[in-house]
């Protein structure tokens, strides 16, 4: 454990933080691994009635995934692979049998921002900046299964704005 994926319980509901703030909580390929097993075990916990995901600080919850983890890259297939892997972990998020709730604040943007649109709910603050800067920033863009379900949540057209 990376201490960089936060598990608490408080009662009935479990807290998963993100906790990476110096580097606006943006993902290593290891915290996407906790974070499915933190989802999977809460789910399996019939203690539990609700899940809340965060991010630490007021920066962002998630600035998607750390750019030095396509470094090692060195194929097109390595990028259908982490996107395979990213359809996983977001589909564990989205199968969880608790309600998933995201309480944003900040940054919230990329895989971070697809963690939000797979959760039940989204609670924000008044700082939000949600998007995907991946298109123009990395030159590669979302899953066809990550696409249709911002589709499903806020229309073709925004996606479209927000890509």
């Amino acid at each position: 454990m990376s201490g960089h994926i936060l598990f608490s319980i408080e009662g009935a509901v479990a807290t998963i933080t993100i906790n990476r703030p110096q580097a606006r909580n943006a993902f290593t390929l290891d915290m996407y691994r906790e974070l499915k097993q933190r989802v999977d075990m809460a789910s399996a916990d019939h203690q539990l009635r609700a899940l809340i995901l965060t991010g630490a600080g007021n920066e962002a919850f998630a600035a998607g995934t750390d750019i030095g983890e396509f470094r090692s890259f060195a194929s097109p297939d390595d990028a259908v692979a982490y996107e395979d892997f990213i359809d996983e972990v977001l589909g564990s998020i989205e199968r969880c049998r608790l309600p998933t709730i995201a309480v944003i604040a900040g940054a919230c943007t990329g895989g971070g921002a697809a963690i939000a649109a797979r959760c039940d709910m989204r609670i924000a603050g008044d700082n939000l900046r949600f998007g995907f800067p991946i298109a123009r920033t990395l030159g590669n863009c979302l899953s066809a299964e990550n696409l249709g379900q911002l589709a499903g949540l806020v229309g073709p057209q925004r996606v479209i704005d927000m890509i």
